[in-house]
């Protein structure tokens, strides 16, 4: 008997991939390899075998050959009312993209956190860090360099002396509360919530606007990639978690994550090698 109940399809990518990754890295979920008594009532989940007892992975559907417990610490296979199965299917997947959105936005916040700190730096310091940038000037104007032509970082630090210090502070504080909306959105995000891929997709929705603004004065691969990565976590966000009734909306979402990742979808999956219970 092989380990795993399903045959080789010949596909690179097995369907499965998502739950073999995640029991790869948190391990197989298993149920019954301690119980004093297996039944044919339990066949979905475990089986004894030629004095072996094969336990099903309730995420990835691999059979895994376990030694019969000499001193079982229950007496019976859990009920299916007591057996919580673990995220599979396209839920697992959902989870896997969230995730990365979330990845993505601790990224964001990391960066306006920073330029948050930069602004703070200029508006506390904002008399010495102007002489030191005056002398630089003035050094680099000494070899010919015009301050309009300055370009990088010399030319991002020309305009920030443009502000006030108070301008300079409102602009950190609204850095600040957005790098917050950010840390929400991540962190319900990765938890998987629903309000979350709301907030997500309404924030970001009103960023697109903006990034063709900016698209339309300048071009540039940063823009273009940032332009797209929103584009694409709106559009997934709206049409595959059915957000705003769309596709039947949460009611249908439930409905499909409860028929490709709950017990139907473990009693789909049961290898025809293995459909009849073992006595």
């Amino acid at each position: 008997m092989s380990a795993y109940g399903d045959p080789v399809s010949g596909t690179k990518r097995p369907d499965n991939r998502y739950e073999l990754l995640t029991c790869a890295w948190n391990g197989h979920v298993l149920v019954g390899e301690n119980a004093a008594v297996v039944t044919p009532d339990d066949s979905i989940v475990v089986r004894e075998l030629d004095a072996l007892r094969w336990c099903r992975c309730l995420r990835c559907d691999a059979w895994l050959p376990v030694t019969i417990p000499e001193d079982p610490s229950h007496e019976r296979v859990p009920a299916r009312e007591e057996i919580e199965i673990p995220l599979r299917g396209p839920a697992l997947r959902d989870r896997y993209v969230l995730r990365l959105i979330a990845v993505d936005r601790v990224v964001h916040v990391v960066g306006l956190l920073l330029l948050a700190a930069a602004f703070l730096t200029f508006a506390t310091h904002n008399k010495t860090l102007h002489q030191d940038y005056a002398n630089i000037m003035d050094a680099l104007n000494g070899g010919g360099v015009a301050a309009a032509k300055v370009r990088g970082v010399l030319g991002y630090l020309r305009k920030a002396f443009e502000y006030t210090p108070t301008h300079l502070f409102v602009l950190a504080a609204i850095f600040v509360a957005y790098a917050c909306l950010e840390g929400v959105e991540a962190v319900g995000l990765w938890f998987n919530r629903r309000w979350a891929e709301y907030l997500t997709f309404i924030v970001t929705t009103l960023l697109i606007p903006y990034e063709i603004y900016e698209l339309v004065l300048k071009v540039s691969v940063f823009k273009l990639v940032a332009f797209a990565v929103n584009v694409l976590v709106a559009a997934y966000l709206l049409y595959a978690k059915r957000l705003f009734g769309l596709r039947g909306g949460h009611a249908a979402e439930a409905e499909r994550k409860n028929d490709l990742g709950g017990w139907n979808a473990l009693e789909r999956s049961m290898p025809a090698a293995l459909s009849e219970p073992v006595g």
